[in-house]
């Protein structure tokens, strides 16, 4: 359940254009709310192929080499047990 408070212009709006559809207020905001909540999710996706196809590209073996040269080094300068 979503409660949703709206400026009196904007509700006057809206119960117009709901009387000129025969729709309920709350039919045309749900509609609206499902399509900015799509459009906005489908963005987000978008994102997050680009960033998955980017990252596919890199050259792995680079990040290998630096993870373990890191390691390696962290290992060095730890005290002898």
């Amino acid at each position: 359940m979503l409660g949703v408070r709206l400026d009196t212009e904007l509700e006057e709006r809206l119960a117009a254009v709901a009387r000129t559809q025969g729709r309920s207020k709350s039919d045309i905001a749900r509609e609206a709310v499902r399509r900015y909540v799509d459009l906005h999710d489908e963005a987000y996706r978008r994102e997050a192929r680009r960033q998955s196809t980017r990252a596919s590209k890199r050259d792995t073996a680079e990040d290998f080499a630096f993870w373990n040269a890191l390691a390696t080094d962290a290992a060095s300068q730890e005290p002898d047990a």
